[in-house]
Order: C-alpha cells, then structure tokens, then sequence
C-alpha cells in the first residue's frame, strides 16, 4: 500500500502475518513494515521500495490477540479496560495488571453496588457474605496484582513485579466473574420471565 505525493514520492507499508511451524507452539507473529517508495508510473500497483529508507521505526512486530468477550451485561469502562489490559498482556504485563485490577474493582463496585470504600480489599470485605466463597477466596488471592499501579501515590519508588502468567490469571478471573455474576443473572432474569409468561397464558379466566 502506498501514499503518494506531489514529487511522486510516497511510503510503502507492508504487512505479513508469521505462523510459528513448531507444532507445539503455532504462535502467529504479525509483521509491518515501512519504508520509502517511489510509484511506478507505468505499473502503479507495484511501487519500488527503498528498503534502506525506513520511516519512523520502519518495521514492527505483534502479537495478534483477541479477548473472550465480556457479556453485554458488564459496564462499558469495564470492558474497555479489560479488553486494553488483554492486548498489552505480553507486551507490557505490569500495565495490563493494573487495568485488570481495575476492571475488577469495578464489576465488584457494579454488581454489589459497593460504595464509600477506598479501596479494593475494602470493597472486597465488603462482599463477603454475599459472595461465593471460592470467588472471593481467588479475588482476595489476586487482588495485590497491579495494586502500586493502581495506587501509586501509596508508594512511588516501589515497583512491584508481575510474574509471568499473573497478568493473564487475573484477565481469566474477570472473564470468570462475568459467567458467575452477569451472565448467570441473566439467565436467571430470563427463564423467571418465562416462568411468568408461561403462568399467564395457561391462566383460568374468571368467570
């Protein structure tokens, strides 16, 4: 693809996806490069790449992800934050803990309608004898992870690591609660609408 200019310059950018042939790996790699071109007038369709004139960093690698997606039933700002902190997860893995940990604070705030605490152990005390107990036991087990992130002014020159995986531990907690909590309650609001349907349709009219 090229972007032409008035002295017939312009810039190839180029793309080619990379699948790892290891059978026990197939990770796919998306490569994009960028370098200057001049169009061929007789060809245009095929510009002659100058692959010793990069712009900016003239190539790139990525990974290609794509989250589970959250239910219809989660807060938008808690789905753009997850969604964010899975595209980041193995490129940066502390920030993608530190959104995810905001995401959970805020499906906890949401569905629990948990107000007036400062912070998430709070709000996490504060669900516990309305929360299954295995939940609550992995939340409290993982909510330390992006915690200086989230909270920086509690300690600035603390940098705390993100373990390999943690990122992701917490990215499929979330996706967890999502079926425990929003899913499982719609499920639940739907076939109690059914119920209810079915009662008034097979209703005896009164004389």
């Amino acid at each position: 693809m090229t972007s032409a200019s008035p002295d017939d310059s312009g810039v190839a950018v180029g793309g080619v996806l990379i699948d790892c042939p290891n059978r026990s790996c197939r990770a796919q790699f998306f490569k994009v490069t960028v370098h200057r071109a001049t169009r061929d007038k007789q060809n245009p369709s095929y510009p002659d790449v100058d692959r010793t004139r990069q712009v900016g960093v003239g190539e790139f690698t990525f990974l290609p992800t794509c989250a589970q997606p959250l239910s219809a039933g989660v807060p938008k700002h808690v789905g753009e934050d997850y969604n964010e902190a899975y595209l980041i997860a193995s490129l940066s893995p502390k920030a993608s803990a530190t959104l995810a940990r905001r995401a959970l604070q805020g499906m906890v705030r949401d569905f629990f309608s948990v107000t007036g605490k400062k912070t998430l152990h709070a709000e996490l005390e504060a669900i516990q004898d309305r929360c299954d107990s295995d939940l609550y036991d992995a939340m409290t087990a993982v909510k330390s992870i992006g915690n200086i992130g989230a909270h920086p002014e509690q300690n600035v020159s603390l940098i705390v690591d993100v373990e390999p995986g943690e990122a992701e531990t917490l990215l499929k907690l979330i996706h967890l609660l999502d079926r425990e909590w929003y899913v499982a309650r719609a499920d639940k609001a739907s076939r109690i609408a059914k119920m209810k349907e079915l009662g008034v349709s097979k209703a005896i009219p009164k004389a």
